[in-house]
C-alpha cells in the first residue's frame, strides 16, 4: 500500500507541475471541469493499480531478499539490512538501465546517480513498511502499519495539495497562459524549422512560403505559397484569448493560435483534430 500512496502523491505532484506547461484549447466551462475531475480520478486509480503491482513485483521480493541475506550471513533480520538490500538492488538496476540509456545516446553519466537515488527513494519506504507489517514477532503489526500508512499517506497528500495551491495562489508558480503579444510583436518572420515560414509585415500583409498543409487525418498533403492580410485580435475566454486571422491566403485564413512564452512566442495550428495534441508550430525569428 505504501508504494500505491507514493504513486498517488507522485501523480498529484506531476499534475501540479504540468499546470505550468503549455496547453491550449478546451479550457473553461462545465465540460472541461468534469473532464479534469474525471482525469484526476482516473489518474489516481491508475496510480493505485500501478502501486499495487509494484508492491507485488518489487517490494515483497526485496523483503524476502533481505531476509534471505540475513540467513545467509548469519545476521539478525533488521531494517538496516533491508535498507542495505534495497540500496544494492537499486544501484544494480541503475547501472543496468543507465548503461542501456547511454548506449542509445539518450543521456549522460548523471543518469546513474539519478536512477539510483530515485529507485531508493521510491522503494525504501514501501519495503520497510512491508517488512514491519510482516513481522511475525509483533501480533497485529500488519494492521498498525496499514493504518499508519493510510493516515500518513492522506496527511502527505493533503500537505502536497495545500503547498501546491499555496504556490499557485501566491504567484510562486503560475498556471500557463499564452503570451500577450501586440501587433508590433508579430512583425517578422516565423519559421517551422523545415523550410516553411510566415512573414508578417507592419502594414498588415503576410507572406507564406512553404507553409505545410495537412489533411483532417493529420497527413501532410502539400505546402502553401501565398500573400494575404493578417490581423491579431484579443478575445474573451481562456480557451483562445487571441485570434490570429490570415485573409486572402488560400486555406490559411482560420485556425491559428498564439503559444510559447513571452520570450519565445509561437504561432500554431492543429494537425488533424485539436484533441489529437499534434500541432504545426512556427517560431519567431528576428
Amino acid at each position: 500500500m505504501a508504494i500505491a500512496v507514493e504513486a498517488v502523491i507522485a501523480a498529484l505532484v506531476a499534475v501540479l507541475i504540468l499546470l505550468q506547461s503549455e496547453s491550449h484549447g478546451g479550457e473553461g466551462g462545465i465540460g472541461w471541469l468534469f473532464g479534469t475531475i474525471f482525469a484526476l480520478v482516473l489518474l489516481a486509480v491508475m496510480s493505485v493499480i500501478a502501486g499495487l503491482a509494484g508492491s507485488a513485483m518489487a517490494v515483497l521480493p526485496l523483503v524476502l531478499l533481505g531476509r534471505a541475506a540475513a540467513r545467509r550471513t548469519g545476521r539478525r533480520d533488521s531494517w538496516q539490512l533491508t535498507l542495505a538490500t534495497v540500496a544494492v538492488v537499486a544501484v544494480t538496476l541503475a547501472l543496468l538501465i543507465g548503461s542501456c540509456v547511454l548506449l542509445v545516446g539518450s543521456g549522460d553519466l548523471l543518469v546513474y546517480p539519478v536512477l539510483a537515488l530515485g529507485l531508493i527513494v521510491g522503494l525504501a519506504p514501501a519495503t520497510l513498511c512491508a517488512r514491519a507489517a510482516g513481522n511475525p514477532g509483533k501480533p497485529g503489526a500488519r494492521w498498525r502499519v496499514l493504518g499508519g500508512v493510510a493516515l500518513g499517506g492522506l496527511g502527505l497528500l493533503a500537505v502536497t495539495l495545500a503547498v501546491g495551491l499555496a504556490a499557485y495562489s501566491t504567484g510562486i508558480l503560475k498556471i500557463y497562459e499564452p503570451p500577450r503579444l501586440r501587433e508590433t510583436d508579430m512583425v517578422g518572420t516565423w519559421t517551422d524549422g523545415g523550410g516553411g515560414s510566415l512573414r508578417f509585415e507592419a502594414n498588415g500583409t503576410v507572406t507564406a512560403k512553404g507553409v505545410k498543409e495537412y489533411e483532417a487525418t493529420g497527413v501532410q498533403s502539400g505546402a502553401y505559397n501565398c500573400t494575404g492580410k493578417w490581423q491579431l485580435a484579443e478575445k474573451e475566454g481562456a480557451g483562445r484569448p487571441y485570434e490570429l486571422s490570415i485573409a486572402d491566403c488560400e486555406n490559411l485564413s482560420i485556425g491559428w493560435d498564439i503559444g510559447g512564452t513571452k520570450e519565445h512566442p509561437t504561432v500554431f495550428t492543429w494537425i488533424g483534430k485539436p484533441d489529437s495534441g499534434e500541432r504545426y508550430i512556427l517560431t519567431r525569428q528576428r
